[in-house]
């Protein structure tokens, strides 16, 4: 079915999670290239989280795109896997050896031992593009359903479709396979206005940043542990790209929140700035990775805040100094017209324990209520100060009550 018309959100997010549940083998479509970086960049990452999901969930599952995105190729996968049969002639022990250059391994086994015959190799690379799906011939072109080139597909029982306008922007995939489309039932996920809401559920959600937004709110909801390190870097990947690190104006604050999550979910901040910047120290992306992992949103105050201990800056390797770089891209993100006040707060090395704070916002009465109530000075739009508690949770709660 094809083209039903949109539910409430919460209705498309039982119909989804229903189709996904009572479905086996899973077909994911990316649409042909465009030009749209953005997008693509966004896409691949949520196709590639999503497909792993599904994986984890133990479906069949096969990922359709044209390529991989300039920029990506630090996110491959990539496994040498040796299998042994060990039908005849169990493996008791295994060994091995790194000498220079080389690798032995050792396999101590019961019976005659074991020959070249019960011994074989296959390589496993995720980002193995499929660059068509086609069944009019009778055979079909490989896909990586297991991540193995060359792999056979099955009869899908559910198509899904991530950040397609229309069904036509499958290019080939639709062209040729058309008939599959009006049998097989659609997940349509997307965040464009101008998605034509083609599928038999569409999750179109344009008020979100990202696809990867979408996809993480979604899938994280399956199960509690279901999300790993691997899926989270994938995501966050996404939605860092999309919203260009957080700075252009559909960054929202729960893309923050999104992005928080999944840092705290094990996601690689620092590998993903490193690949699609690298333009700070190692020391200043993990602090940047701290604050956006501690970072939450107060709607009353309309407060972005973070508090950082001096844990978090041994951890990251940084100190007090680098806060000023650390600063300076929340600055440009915070210039956002969705982006009103911003407040960090970190524990001082001096004796006594103190804390001290640097507020930025564009409302001049705030940053006169703070100077009014807390020792500090005025820098334009921000106010360095401190509070001379011992608690940091403490002199949070006495900074909002302040403004």
């Amino acid at each position: 079915m094809v083209g039903a018309k949109p539910g409430t959100i919460m209705d498309t997010l039982s119909q989804a999670k229903s189709l996904i549940e009572k479905s086996r083998n899973i077909y994911i479509f990316l649409p042909e290239n465009h030009g749209l970086s953005l997008a693509e960049g966004d896409l691949f990452c949520a196709g590639s989280a999503l497909f792993y999901s599904l994986k984890k969930m133990e479906k069949k599952a096969s990922l359709f795109f044209e390529k991989i995105p300039k920029n990506f190729q630090f996110l491959s996968n990539s496994k040498f896997v040796i299998s042994i049969n060990t039908q005849k002639n169990d493996v008791s022990e295994v060994l091995y050896e790194k000498n220079g250059k080389d690798l032995k391994i050792y396999l101590t086994s019961a019976g005659n031992g074991i020959s070249s015959k019960d011994i074989s190799f296959a390589s496993q690379n995720f980002l193995h593009p499929v660059r068509e799906f086609d069944k009019s011939g009778g055979s079909e072109k490989s896909n990586f359903s297991n991540g193995i080139q060359g792999s056979v597909l099955t009869d899908p029982d559910l198509l899904i479709t991530l950040g397609a306008q229309s069904l036509e922007d499958l290019g080939k995939n639709f062209v040729k396979n058309s008939d599959l489309f009006y049998q097989i039932p659609v997940l349509n996920i997307d965040n464009n206005p101008r998605n034509q809401n083609f599928g038999e559920v569409n999750l179109v959600e344009i008020k979100t940043s990202s696809v990867s937004e979408i996809l993480y709110n979604f899938v994280k909801d399956f199960s509690q542990n279901l999300i790993d390190e691997n899926i989270a870097t994938l995501f966050l990947s996404g939605v860092i790209w999309a919203s260009e690190n957080f700075r252009n104006s559909r960054t929202k604050p729960k893309t923050f929140e999104a992005a928080s999550s999944l840092i705290e979910r094990g996601a690689d901040h620092q590998k993903i700035i490193q690949n699609f910047y690298k333009t700070k120290s190692l020391a200043q992306i993990k602090l940047l990775g701290q604050v956006l992992k501690k970072i939450s949103f107060n709607p009353e105050k309309e407060l972005y805040s973070a508090k950082l201990t001096k844990k978090d800056f041994k951890e990251s390797g940084a100190d007090s100094k680098d806060l000023a770089e650390v600063l300076q891209e929340l600055k440009f993100n915070f210039g956002s017209e969705n982006l009103t006040n911003l407040l960090l707060l970190w524990e001082s090395h001096a004796s006594p324990s103190l804390i001290k704070g640097v507020f930025c916002s564009s409302q001049p009465n705030l940053i006169e209520k703070v100077l009014e109530n807390f020792e500090g000075t005025s820098r334009g739009k921000a106010v360095l100060f401190l509070i001379r508690e011992k608690d940091i949770d403490t002199a949070h709660q006495k900074f909002l009550e302040t403004i």
